[in-house]
């Protein structure tokens, strides 16, 4: 984990620039490579990076501060750091089709504590490009799984405040002027109290890619399609679970059709199909799991990694395995699986996939 102490933007970025030198270069080459692929030529993506910079300035603007301090104390332009943290809106200019990653479950388990997991799905190549950081002079001071240069993803703070994350496709997208969706998380992450106080700073950002949000406090879930024409909140449910296509009705009208490999929907079914019967409430984990909940307090967040743990031959890839000569942009890994507890304030990092259980164990952190 890397600690970031200091309340003024210099000093995180000084921190930053210090702490990730040995895997910033090389996300920057692999997010190089993607961009490329996608059809963004160099001069394209600094435009696009700056303008994101300039949206960044006008909704937060210490964390544009942060961003460039970062920049400059890592010796690269600043647009190089925007266009990581816009990563999201970058390739949402280059438009096409999304495969899709990432599946998120959250609810109340069977003592009502609110507990909510999520696999984290990208490039294999970016497999050891993350870290978990730890920011401690925040209003909130909180932690978060990133990426090399990012300013925030999946998280917990110390208000009991849980941000879990899908990427989304809409037709509305273009990737050219908004504010980037992780720093819409990291500003969640760092500013808000409870859901609530998540929501509405989701729907200040003036946006230009699309995410689906699940927020989780220690009372309730809500789970936000946010995109540039708007931010829709779904219905509630026993147990909120998204994955990368729209459900809101009206945002959905305008999604963008998913890449004919993508197995979102297949995902999301397996998922309802499994909490609907009860896999996500309490039985233990027999494959690996973190064994007895505590007791009182039912399954723990951690436990949800059985449900997660899907596979083809369960009916989809919610645990995901990437061929190792599979092509650039091809090669969908489950970096890590995250689970979080806000009553605890608590974060558990697997790296890797559920299914990896056996072999490997949670990282565990909490905010306070």
């Amino acid at each position: 984990m890397l600690r970031i102490a200091g309340g003024e933007p210099g000093q995180r970025a000084a921190a930053l620039a210090a702490g990730s030198e040995a895997w910033l270069p090389g996300a920057l080459a692999v997010y190089d490579r993607l961009f490329a692929a996608a059809g963004l030529q160099p001069a394209r993506v600094r435009q696009l990076a700056l303008a994101a910079r300039d949206a960044l300035i006008g909704w937060a603007p210490d964390l544009a501060a942060e961003l460039d301090g970062y920049a400059e104390a890592s010796s690269l332009p600043r647009w190089r750091l925007h266009a990581l943290n816009a990563r999201t809106e970058l390739l949402a200019a280059a438009g096409g089709a999304s495969r899709g990653e990432c599946s998120v479950v959250a609810g109340a388990n069977q003592a009502g504590v609110m507990i909510g997991a999520q696999t984290w799905d990208w490039h294999q190549e970016l497999s050891g490009g993350w870290a978990v950081l730890e920011y401690r002079q925040a209003r909130y001071p909180f932690q978060t799984l990133t990426e090399a240069g990012l300013l925030a993803k999946i998280g917990v703070n110390s208000a009991g405040l849980g941000v879990l994350f899908n990427i989304l496709a809409h037709r509305s997208d273009t990737g050219d002027g908004g504010v980037p969706v992780h720093a819409v998380a990291r500003r969640i992450l760092d500013s808000a109290g409870d859901v609530e106080a998540g929501i509405s700073i989701l729907r200040s950002a003036p946006l230009s890619a699309s995410s689906c949000f699940t927020l989780l406090d220690c009372r309730r879930v809500a789970c936000l399609e946010a995109t540039p024409a708007g931010v829709a909140e779904l219905p509630p449910a026993r147990w909120s679970v998204h994955t990368n296509h729209f459900q809101d009705p009206g945002l959905a009208a305008n999604g963008l059709p998913m890449e004919p490999g993508s197995d979102s929907l297949a995902r999301q079914q397996v998922l309802l199909a499994r909490s609907a019967g009860d896999r996500a409430s309490g039985s233990g984990s027999p494959d690996g799991g973190s064994g007895s909940p505590a007791a009182g307090r039912g399954p723990s967040a951690e436990d949800l990694a059985d449900l997660l743990c899907a596979h083809e031959a369960d009916g989809a890839a919610v645990c995901c395995h990437a061929e190792a000569a599979a092509p650039l942009g091809t090669g969908w890994q489950t970096l890590a699986t995250v689970a979080l507890e806000p009553a605890g304030r608590r974060m558990s990092v697997l790296a890797g996939g559920p299914c990896e259980r056996p072999d490997k164990h949670w990282q565990q952190f909490r905010a306070s």
